[in-house]
């Protein structure tokens, strides 16, 4: 009877570069990961790596800035977001979470590109790319995104003026780009276009001026819709859809 033996499994095959695995983690991009490497920002197994080039495994612990992070492949999620349900971009667990509507594996790594309050409904981006995050988030001219609200009473032209000004909320500049009534619509509900905005960001503006906003939605994303998309689902984006994102 002839034994046959088992392939030998080479370690080389699996080591990955220090840069790509921080990279691929999602908190930066390989250049950027170089930097925090020379910086000695990065620790493997209990040791500071400042050497460029340097190869871990799978299984080494890896940390950044203290923080344990993981070599995980990017998942991008768009949901249109039912009320009720909390989106919280920190690492906080609350009751009722967006997160609860997604059934995938390693879910606690993925986080919303912005906050959503259980009033509020709509489209909502989630990722453990926290790069590709914080890219979109601090580009210079934003996502445009489409908001139609319910106000809890009617607004004239001179509270639609005042709306359309600069505000500020918590030393942050806010301006839409146009707020505008909708047609066929009572005066009660309104369009936004605006930049990057949250919605609870937008509650507080009309707040400042006696109006209460009883159902804020976003409509669009980007280039995204809710085409195919109804209240509590979600799915993965195309990398097309990213591609487009990535454009802003």
């Amino acid at each position: 009877m002839i034994n046959k033996k088992k392939p030998i499994r080479s370690i080389d095959n699996e080591l990955i570069r220090l840069n790509k695995f921080i990279s691929n983690s999602g908190i930066c991009s390989r250049r950027e990961a170089d930097e925090f490497i020379k910086l000695g920002m990065v620790n493997v197994n209990g040791k500071i790596i400042t050497k460029m080039g340097y190869k871990v495994l799978p299984n080494d612990i890896i940390k950044y800035d203290g923080q344990i992070i993981t070599n995980s492949k990017p998942v991008y999620i768009l949901i249109n977001k039912p009320k009720g349900f909390l989106a919280s971009s920190t690492d906080k667990k609350v009751k009722k979470s967006v997160n609860d509507l997604i059934n995938i594996s390693n879910l606690n790594k993925i986080y919303p590109f912005d906050n959503m309050g259980r009033t509020s409904s709509g489209l909502l981006l989630l990722s453990n790319d926290l790069y590709f995050k914080k890219k979109l988030n601090s580009s210079k001219k934003g996502v445009r995104m489409i908001y139609k609200i319910t106000l809890d009473k009617s607004i004239n032209n001179l509270n639609l003026e005042k709306i359309n000004k600069a505000h500020y909320i918590n030393n942050k500049k806010i301006e839409f780009k146009s707020v505008s009534y909708i047609s066929g619509n009572s005066k009660k509900d309104l369009g936004i276009e605006c930049f990057n905005i949250e919605s609870g960001e937008i509650v507080k503006i009309f707040k400042k001026i006696n109006f209460i906003v009883e159902q804020i939605d976003r409509v669009t994303y980007g280039s995204l819709t809710k085409k195919d998309l109804t209240r509590g689902k979600w799915r993965h984006l195309t990398s097309k859809e990213k591609g487009f994102l990535q454009m802003h």
